[in-house]
């Protein structure tokens, strides 16, 4: 069998930083390897104006562009978890399409999964399900009720000392071990 997997979801904001910061802890305590998740969206139309907007040669060349950008973010926020947080290098997955249905199909494919780690805020623009409460991210409601694996909710104001702080703070000599 191999090692437990705990994902965390990364959008580039800084409570995705604190989610990555409290997921190397729980990772670190839990013996289980990391994984960094970052979900491409493209949509089908847009700016809402028909999908003749925009050539498919370009949307592929802002895809690729967007796809080394998101590559180098996720390699450095795994290079500064690595030399911080004390665990190994996490592996970081990029999917393309909505993350709410992307990160559902990964954690499928990685039966290993045992904990789905996002920020409560991001910049996920996708709407909540009804009758959830409002302070609940769009992405970790959907994911709740999609997945078999806990999922955790890190608000923004999480307390310092239950994370690896090096990963979100701006002076990583601040990080613990």
């Amino acid at each position: 069998m191999s090692d437990p997997v705990l994902l965390t979801a990364i959008d580039g904001s800084q409570n995705a930083l604190l989610a990555a910061a409290v997921a190397a802890r729980f990772s670190r305590l839990l013996g289980a390897r990391l994984g960094l998740v970052t979900s491409l969206h493209v949509t089908k139309d847009p700016l809402g104006f028909g999908g003749g907007l925009f050539s498919r040669d370009l949307t592929d060349r802002l895809l690729a562009e967007a796809r080394l950008e998101a590559e180098s973010n996720l390699r450095a926020v795994a290079e500064r978890i690595e030399e911080h947080c004390d665990i190994g290098l996490p592996e970081y997955f990029l999917l393309e399409g909505d993350p709410e249905q992307e990160i559902p199909h990964l954690v499928q494919s990685l039966p290993e999964t045992i904990m789905v780690v996002v920020g409560q805020r991001g910049f996920g623009t996708e709407s909540k399900p009804r009758g959830l409460p409002h302070l609940l991210g769009g992405l970790g409601a959907k994911l709740s009720l999609a997945l078999a694996v806990p999922v955790l909710l890190v608000p923004p104001d999480t307390n310092i000392d239950q994370l690896c702080s090096a990963v979100f703070c701006s002076d990583p000599s601040q990080g613990d071990r």
